[in-house]
């Protein structure tokens, strides 16, 4: 069965982070969950907004000690990662939070996501958040579509040059 609708798709277990938890924190959440979003709450369990991976990696401070061999191994083995203690998420999330309702219909999701160069959105039913949309999410879709025998076209180049209607570009193939 092809999902359609955001609420077919997205995940329902949110995994979040509060707002004043260090940076590092975020970081260890994300790695053990394999996760590239965290909802961002604040005091009170409100979702407030979100930090990504890309969050965590610009509050990241690295450095790498070289050795003088030139070694590729020993300067991959050689980086190290830390985060300032004073770095808190409330300094690197974004907000405010991107959201789409339950119902809306894949198509509109993945148009939006394109157009706004963002790679999540949280889901809501009424004014409560119920879930989360990654491009993960939209890719399994993907992967589910392309998959299916019921699929009515097969998107290849030897399909699209056998039917002579094909123009792309105004240019007749």
């Amino acid at each position: 069965m092809i999902k359609k609708a955001a609420n077919e798709t997205m995940t329902t277990e949110l995994i979040s982070i509060n707002w004043g938890d260090q940076m590092e924190t975020a970081h260890k959440r994300m790695t053990r969950h394999k996760l590239r979003h965290l909802p961002v709450t604040n005091d009170q369990g409100e979702i407030i907004g979100m930090l990504s991976d890309r969050d965590v990696q610009r509050s990241m401070i690295s450095e790498i000690k070289h050795d003088g061999t030139g070694n590729l191994r020993s300067l991959m083995s050689s980086e190290s990662i830390e985060f300032d203690p004073e770095s808190k998420v409330k300094d690197y999330m974004g907000w405010p939070i991107l959201t789409v309702d339950q119902n809306t219909d894949l198509q509109v999701v993945a148009t939006r996501m394109l157009n706004e160069k963002i790679s999540s959105l949280l889901v809501q039913d009424g004014k409560k958040i119920v879930g989360i949309l990654t491009t993960d999410d939209m890719l399994k879709v993907l992967v589910d579509l392309l998959s299916d025998p019921k699929t009515p076209i097969r998107w290849t180049l030897k399909t699209m040059l056998a039917d002579g209607a094909h123009r792309f570009d105004g240019i007749l193939i």
